[in-house]
């Protein structure tokens, strides 16, 4: 059976992941800094996943989701890979 067959792991869904969550991030106009305070998590962490450095689970992809007001499906997606991640920070009243 060919499907069953080991194959080499790509973690092609880890980045097709990762580049949805900045493309819908950048869309809504949110830093990383504002999309993990959203999501109460920190940067460091959101970092990783939009970076495929981590896998992260089913129901914090959902979760995601809500945030990003997006279904879920849609962070799965294959489309263009995003090549600028950056939106300002905020900066801080001194």
């Amino acid at each position: 059976m060919k499907g069953c067959e080991s194959i080499k792991t790509t973690y092609k869904a880890r980045k097709i992941l990762a580049n949805n969550i900045v493309y819908y991030r950048l869309k809504c106009g949110w830093s990383q800094e504002d999309l993990a305070e959203r999501l109460g998590t920190t940067t460091t962490y959101l970092s990783t996943l939009e970076n495929a450095k981590r896998n992260t689970s089913i129901d914090y992809i959902e979760h995601l989701s809500n945030i990003l007001s997006v279904q879920l499906s849609q962070l799965l997606e294959v489309r263009d890979p995003i090549e600028n991640h950056r939106i300002p920070r905020r900066t801080k009243n001194m």
